[in-house]
């Protein structure tokens, strides 16, 4: 005669009242927290950091080298723009400073000359 499944309620290959897991396993079921099942759970990276490693992967392929994001970029012209206008700056800045002073010291002969 063939074995049947065991219906629901009753133990497989188990004496009556003998638990189908043993104590050990039982205890450590009860020891382990969530928060323990959480840390050792293998983390998933996300679709992000999927796509910089495929894209990484495929530049070490190709030996390409981004340059560094503090590297030294080498000699370089100095700009004279900004030099330039520093000067039109002070020139304007000295020219506001000195009509100030003129309307503070004479405010009637500067306005109506």
């Amino acid at each position: 005669m063939t074995q049947r499944p065991p219906v629901s309620g009753e133990h497989s290959g188990a004496a009556e009242g003998e638990p189908v897991l043993p104590d050990e396993v039982w205890v450590q079921f009860e020891q382990d927290s969530e928060r323990a099942i959480r840390a050792t759970a293998p983390k998933e990276p996300s679709a992000r950091a999927r796509m910089v490693t495929e894209r990484l992967r495929q530049q070490d392929a190709a030996g390409i080298r981004p340059a560094g994001w503090r590297a030294d970029p080498g000699p370089q012209r100095p700009r004279r723009a900004p030099r330039k206008r520093r000067r039109l700056l002070g020139l304007l800045g000295v020219l506001v400073a000195v009509g100030v002073v003129l309307v503070l010291l004479n405010p009637q002969g500067v306005l109506h000359g």
